[in-house]
């Protein structure tokens, strides 16, 4: 008997707590809804979280406002929603570092549980090039060239996506003997590049495909499974014999107890904003990818990238200082 009151009072809470999250659901979004960028205005997550902001103001009637929280690599947005409350109104934006930093930093400030992914709505690669007075034509070439003697190559930073994936690529997988040399951007490392300062640079394919279009950087390799749209004669890593693939993506989060229907909501406004034609055109133009995706699918692309960062991360043994 006293079992069964247990078991019923249990079924009670539950009708409860769903019919309470249908309401909230119902009624979302009542009021202001912030989306926190993870960095500074004027870069890939930025962009797009302006452009997602203006259309879901226009879609829900209330204002969307991007708030930029920046600094340790994303770890302060990312700590500062994953302890907010837990109901729709604070979102977080922010890129492949949310997944890096989960193996790269001891102490990030959060735990990857307190979030939950609503979207990934863009997806990257990274891009290795060269000067184009560099006798390479491919990364074949390039690897080949440089066997027996070592070489520098330039990043947007320590402990980047773009980092990260030239550093296990040359360490573990082709085994030849690289040097980083870690700069303040992107732009930064094309200069050092374009003076003959280092040998190769390891970007975003976003941040690439404006020089390679150009001729002013010869693009050796692209990290995504297919080749790139707008720098379509660049081969992908794989298709050159290294089996590695890369993504550098942004990614929508919300604190891990949202109420799962506030979440689908989420979900679907998110999808149908980012599907729209004028978007997906501006996203392209950046060298983003975007497709629709499910809360589940979201779920499942962070765990599977959790698991591909830290092989890297312990692959090439590196640790945050």
């Amino acid at each position: 008997m006293r079992g069964g009151r247990l078991l019923r009072a249990l079924a009670i809470a539950a009708a409860v707590l769903a019919a309470t999250q249908s309401a909230i659901a119902q009624d979302f979004p009542a009021r202001r809804v912030t989306l926190v960028v993870a960095f500074s205005s004027g870069g890939p997550v930025d962009l797009i979280a302006r452009l997602l902001a203006e259309r879901l103001a226009q879609r829900w009637g209330v204002p969307v406002t991007v708030e930029n929280r920046t600094g340790a690599g994303g770890n302060i947005a990312a700590a500062f929603v994953a302890k907010a409350a837990p109901d729709g109104y604070t979102v977080l934006f922010t890129a492949t570092g949310v997944a890096i930093n989960q193996s790269l930093s001891d102490h990030p400030g959060y735990a990857i549980a307190d979030l939950t992914p609503v979207l990934f709505p863009s997806i990257s690669s990274t891009t290795i090039a060269v000067n184009p007075d560099n006798p390479a034509r491919t990364l074949t070439d390039f690897v080949a060239q440089h066997r027996t003697k070592g070489f520098t190559f330039g990043t947007a930073g320590i402990g980047s996506s773009a980092h990260l994936t030239a550093a296990y690529l040359f360490k573990a997988i082709a085994k030849v003997d690289a040097i980083h040399t870690p700069f303040q951007g992107s732009a930064q490392a094309g200069t050092a590049l374009l003076g003959n300062f280092i040998d190769a640079i390891s970007v975003a394919t976003s941040d690439a495909t404006p020089l390679v279009q150009q001729g002013r950087l010869r693009g050796l390799a692209i990290s995504s499974e297919a080749r790139s749209e707008r720098i379509p004669a660049v081969p992908t890593l794989r298709e050159q014999g290294f089996d590695l693939v890369t993504h550098g993506w942004v990614v929508v989060m919300v604190p891990a107890r949202t109420p799962p229907a506030v979440a689908a909501m989420l979900n679907a406004a998110f999808n149908d904003v980012a599907q729209a034609p004028d978007v997906r055109r501006r996203l392209v133009d950046a060298e983003l990818t975007t497709r629709p995706q499910s809360l589940a699918e979201a779920a499942d692309m962070l765990r599977r990238e959790l698991v591909a960062w830290r092989r890297m991360v312990e692959g090439i043994g590196l640790k945050a200082p």
